[in-house]
């Protein structure tokens, strides 16, 4: 992720914008849902837990994940 870590895909409806840290909370939040648990075949962590995610997923170099945002 590192080489496209400021990498924003702008569309008429969506933003596709890198997973950084200030997402965290939110995603913390949404994870807590058991359908997206489900559907995403995740298991809860703690935010502190969350923030070493992203954190790994921003360093990995064969990951690119993205958060969508509305416009």
């Amino acid at each position: 992720m590192k080489e496209n870590a400021c990498l924003e895909i702008w569309g008429q409806r969506v933003v596709l914008t890198p997973y950084r840290k200030v997402h965290v909370p939110l995603y913390h939040e949404w994870m807590k849902s058991t359908f997206l648990q489900e559907t995403t075949a995740s298991e809860p962590l703690t935010l502190e837990k969350e923030y070493e995610m992203q954190k790994s997923w921003r360093d990995d170099q064969e990951k690119c994940t993205f958060i969508v945002l509305q416009r």
